[in-house]
């Protein structure tokens, strides 16, 4: 199981343990945490028991994409066109 390593609320490495340790990870000294995380990262923070990316990507809302006739009958010229190759 990946556990992260926290000190004053931030993710400062994440490593794998069979168990969670009681005791700080070797090599860090006192006031560091490991708490169990699989989709962490350094740098993530830790408040009130959740997690939070302090640089979440970028959400773009896409338009709904408008059906062939829609664009047609949207676009005089294009209408026109579509007529005159029908023969209407």
């Amino acid at each position: 199981m990946k556990y992260a390593i926290v000190k004053n609320g931030v993710v400062v490495n994440v490593i794998e343990y069979e168990t969670q340790p009681s005791t700080p990870p070797p090599g860090f000294e006192a006031g560091h945490v490991a708490i169990q995380a699989d989709a962490v990262s350094p740098g993530w923070h830790y408040t009130n028991g959740q997690f939070t990316d302090p640089n979440p990507p970028e959400v773009v809302e896409m338009p709904t994409p408008m059906s062939l006739t829609d664009m047609i009958l949207s676009n005089p010229a294009e209408l026109a066109k579509l007529k005159t190759a029908l023969g209407i």
